[in-house]
């Protein structure tokens, strides 16, 4: 074979090398190194959030999960007085007491029906005896006029 012709073809070897070598740079490596570059920094924001971030200019300190966790175990906790549960103690204890209280309350009203019922009743017969003696007042004069 001719030596121009093997130059063309390790040429034309050389630029289908390249020209394959691009494509899968292009099509296959660079997705690659995006996904791990977003994986990567998928994990750099976990670690950052499970550790925390200490201050820095213009930002206060960021608590890691660990140190959340230990503020929200320990608002679960008395303390005497400022934690979630001394306030939940403190209206579990008002809550009985506002049963206490209902209750209380329930049974008076209970016994005020009841005294309300027997007043009721007297009045009712009182009433009647009223009633009844008009009617007594009446054929008694009645009685009278007729012997008159």
């Amino acid at each position: 074979m001719d030596p121009n012709n093997i130059l063309i073809v390790q040429i034309g070897a050389a630029v289908t090398t390249l020209v394959g070598a691009a494509i899968l740079i292009g099509r296959v490596i660079v997705p690659a190194v995006k996904r791990i570059r977003a994986w990567a920094n998928t994990l750099e924001d976990f670690l950052s959030d499970w550790s925390g971030e200490p201050a820095r200019a213009g930002r206060g300190h960021v608590p890691g999960v660990m140190e959340r966790l230990n503020e929200i175990d320990g608002a679960l906790k008395n303390n005497g007085g400022t934690s979630v549960k001394d306030a939940v103690d403190r209206i579990e204890k008002d809550l009985k007491e506002l049963s206490t209280d209902t209750k209380s309350i329930k049974t008076r009203l209970e016994d005020g029906d009841q005294k309300f019922d027997r007043i009721e009743s007297r009045i009712d017969h009182i009433e009647e005896e009223k009633h009844f003696t008009e009617i007594e007042s009446r054929v008694d004069k009645l009685e009278s006029d007729q012997k008159d």
